[in-house]
């Protein structure tokens, strides 16, 4: 699709597992099996691996990727992502988070459907319902909550609703209770991506450390797509392992 760019902004350093985008899942690392699955997205144009890492630059060039060396001054991957976006021509920009190695095509395509079919739009991500009572439970999943039209209220790594029902039970007065979890894509109007560089930090970002937070704490919406499709976020070596144990290396 003419002017849709997918970028995956990618960083060597990581407080809880360094150099986490070159760990080997299988065959392939972290990084390499993001590029691939991205790939598979019918709504971009190309992707782009932008980073200020030449270990990793090297890498993504070992598998054909094209690579955009940004500056070392990036606070967030959605910073990294704007940088690329200054200098390329491109409508709308799709940040695609380097830990998530099993991205599904539907989280990528969903979203940027979203933009294209309301211009008032400036920024949507995918989420899916959360399946198991243990990832509700898990600090490491970024739940997401919504209102009626489908705009995220919050986002947070904490329990999202705090359910004082019991987990997925029909209650009479509360309905069927359904958890959100929010997976690492951020489909961004180039226009508005420009401008997120210029938001300032509020505390609620600093709080969670979710760069998604600066959104809405500067009064912006952002419309969140429920897809089917579930996908994993790399954050620890228990996440490395679980992957493993699914059969994904």
């Amino acid at each position: 699709m003419k002017g849709i760019i997918g970028v995956i902004p990618a960083r060597y350093g990581s407080e809880r597992l360094p150099g986490k985008v070159l760990q080997k899942i299988g065959k392939s690392t972290i990084l390499e099996s993001v590029y691939k699955h991205a790939k598979k997205a019918k709504m971009l144009e190309k992707i782009i691996i932008a980073t200020d890492s030449d270990i990793i630059e090297r890498h993504a060039k070992s598998f054909g990727a094209e690579v955009f060396l940004t500056s070392s001054n990036c606070r967030c991957g959605t910073e990294r992502v704007a940088e690329v976006a200054e200098k390329i021509p491109g409508r709308i920009f799709v940040n695609i988070q380097a830990d998530e190695p099993l991205v599904p095509d539907q989280a990528i395509d969903e979203p940027v459907k979203e933009l294209l079919k309301d211009r008032k739009i400036v920024c949507s991500t995918p989420a899916t319902r959360i399946r198991t009572e243990k990832d509700l439970y898990n600090p490491n999943i970024t739940k997401v909550v919504m209102d009626r039209k489908g705009f995220a209220l919050f986002f947070s790594a904490s329990l999202l609703p705090f359910p004082r029902v019991y987990f997925i039970k029909e209650q009479p007065f509360f309905g069927k209770v359904e958890f959100f979890k929010h997976i690492g894509v951020y489909v961004f109007r180039k226009s508005f991506l420009l401008k997120f560089r210029k938001l300032p930090i509020g505390p609620l970002e600093r709080f969670e450390q979710l760069e998604q937070l600066r959104i809405l704490e500067n009064g912006y919406k952002i419309k969140v797509v429920v897809i089917s499709k579930d996908s994993i976020s790399i954050d620890t070596i228990s996440d490395l392992k679980r992957l493993r144990v699914l059969g994904h290396g």
